[in-house]
């Protein structure tokens, strides 16, 4: 019978089972998790959300008539120029060293970032319950990527997003308040008095924008900022 592994996140990760076992087995994920704390403990990485690729050594071990395994990593190089890494992962069955694996590989350090948690809907305003976090490798990041939190929250898609999908900027802009002709407020204010009058906005404008209206009755054509979604304050 066929027992699968689970790691501890201890120095010495350390597996027992209390059930009588024949055969104890060790996959190349639990080779994984070791040499990843160790880039933690070695200060090679911040938190163990690392993924590793292995092109040499051994990674998967079958041990007969033992009921407890340990794996150690020594000797961890890391050459971070080329996202490479060696070492040597000792097997301990029983307290007893059963085999020394050379293991080399590549590594890619990875980073949470906020993406859609569903799919959303051109014009539809994101919130936080819309998004999700996932993992990605830091080299994959682009400046025009938007991936934090607070800078998606209150964004208006400008297009459809997938769910699990980077937003990039062009992705999402300013909530649109004053849509091409909406009617509006438009407010002249002075020191001494505020004038209104009615007008018809001649462009879309988020909050702060300086768009362009035209006065009902005289037709003129004014600019003004957005205040809210139903008043414009006419420049001075």
């Amino acid at each position: 019978m066929m027992y699968r592994l689970f790691l501890s996140f201890l120095v010495g990760l350390v597996f027992s089972f209390q059930a009588q076992a024949e055969v104890l087995v060790i996959d190349e994920n639990d080779i994984a998790q070791s040499i990843k704390q160790e880039f933690v403990d070695r200060d090679k990485a911040e938190t163990t959300d690392i993924e590793l690729e292995f092109f040499g050594g051994q990674t998967n071990f079958k041990i007969e008539n033992a009921t407890e395994a340990k794996i150690l990593i020594n000797n961890l190089k890391v050459d971070e120029n080329l996202g490479r890494f060696s070492c040597e992962a000792e097997i301990f069955a029983d307290r007893q060293s059963y085999t020394v694996s050379a293991v080399q590989g590549k590594y890619f350090l990875l980073t949470k970032v906020w993406v859609p948690a569903q799919n959303i809907a051109k014009g539809e305003v994101l919130t936080e319950e819309m998004l999700k976090t996932k993992s990605i490798r830091q080299s994959k990041l682009k400046p025009f990527m938007v991936t934090e939190k607070e800078k998606l929250i209150g964004q208006e898609a400008q297009r459809s997003l997938k769910e699990g999908k980077i937003i990039n900027e062009k992705d999402v802009g300013a909530q649109v308040l004053v849509k091409r002709n909406d009617i509006v407020l438009a407010v002249y204010r002075t020191d001494r008095m505020q004038i209104t009058a009615k007008a018809i906005a001649q462009q879309d404008g988020a909050l702060g924008d300086r768009i362009e209206l035209q006065n009902m009755k005289t037709h003129k054509v004014l600019t003004g900022v957005v205040q809210d979604a139903s008043t414009v304050v006419i420049d001075q």
